[in-house]
């Protein structure tokens, strides 16, 4: 009789273990499917897709399956997905934080669409921002911004007025344009036409200067009067 039991419990646990590969397995494969799928397509928006299709390519990314993506998760599939998106780090992590418009960290799947576009957005601008960033420190000084400046259809016919445009940009003034003010200054001029929704006043918002730095541009505007 206890051989019995014991024979059933174990043909119990087997079958439970077994489903439970089996499950595995099939989610794997099934992600693997979703991930060449979507490599097929190189999704650059979402506007044309259905929320099914979206899903799909969503799941890619929740790698762990809890309905959010992370940081990290956004990176791992972009390197899979998207690989030449993965080394303008700056981009992905400017998509990432517009993306966020909860502001909790993470993007969820109403959120998501968005992510694609900015994904995209982003990495467009990061191509322009490299190309006047000469040495690749990831900003840009006034020599470099001197040489490249009409790149961005800057056109000025004095070195005073291209250097009043370099500040304007460098709104920490700190001598450097760095990538997040580049962005804000690109939306701001339309650099590229093809800006995602709401994009444009996530830029205005961040736009805002702080008034300490707004007090040392007074100062500075002052002195260069005097």
């Amino acid at each position: 009789m206890a051989e019995k039991l014991n024979k059933k419990a174990s043909i119990r646990t087997t079958g439970k273990l077994d489903r439970k590969v089996v499950s595995k397995t099939a989610s794997k494969l099934d992600k693997k499917a979703a991930s060449k799928t979507t490599q097929k397509k190189a999704v650059i928006t979402t506007n044309n897709l259905d929320k099914a299709q979206i899903k799909k390519i969503f799941d890619v990314f929740d790698y762990n399956g809890n309905g959010i993506l992370s940081l990290a998760e956004i990176d791992k599939a972009v390197i899979e997905l998207y690989p030449h998106l993965a080394k303008d780090k700056p981009a992905i992590m400017r998509a990432y934080k517009a993306a966020d418009t909860s502001k909790d960290g993470f993007i969820d799947f109403k959120e998501f669409g968005r992510l694609i576009d900015l994904l995209h957005y982003y990495n467009e601008l990061f191509k322009i921002f490299k190309k006047l960033d000469i040495d690749n420190d990831r900003r840009i000084d006034f020599g470099e911004f001197k040489k490249g400046h009409k790149l961005i259809g800057i056109n000025v016919v004095s070195n005073k007025e291209l250097k009043s445009k370099f500040n304007e940009i460098d709104t920490n003034l700190g001598g450097y344009i760095l990538f997040d003010e580049f962005c804000i200054y690109a939306a701001k001029m339309k650099l590229i036409s093809d800006i995602p929704q709401d994009t444009q006043d996530t830029q205005n918002s961040q736009e805002e200067i702080p008034q300490d730095v707004q007090n040392k541009q007074e100062v500075q505007e002052t002195q260069t009067k005097l």
